[in-house]
């Protein structure tokens, strides 16, 4: 029974880092679209950069999730080598190509079935 229900608050993790994050990407990109901000690759990048540091509040968010990046990451490849998870690497890139609320989410529902066998 509890495995189950981990499996679903995992998998609701996912989704929610799926879907949340994405909702305030689409306002930047509305931003981008709307000329508010530089239309190079690199005038973009340095508005999305600099808004993640642009007051403390945001700031501390970047730097704790700076900072928990590492322990997850080190989480990542000493539970998916220690359980033997078929393609624990690619929770590596899919933090950055998607969102850390999504790979942690996902590792987890994949650890958990791993751990029951499924």
């Amino acid at each position: 029974m509890w495995s189950n229900i981990r499996l679903s608050i995992y998998g609701v993790t996912a989704l929610a880092g799926l879907i949340w994050p994405f909702y305030f990407i689409a306002k930047f990109v509305s931003q981008v679209q709307s000329g508010s901000v530089g239309s190079s690759i690199i005038e973009i990048a340095n508005t999305f950069i600099d808004g993640a540091w642009a007051t403390p509040t945001s700031g501390f968010v970047s730097a704790d999730t700076a900072v928990l990046l590492i322990g997850i990451f080190s989480f990542y490849a000493a539970e998916g080598k220690r359980l033997q998870m078929k393609l624990w690497g690619i929770y590596f890139p899919l933090t950055f190509f998607i969102s850390l609320a999504f790979s942690f989410g996902a590792f987890m529902f994949m650890r958990e079935r791993t751990i029951n066998g499924d």
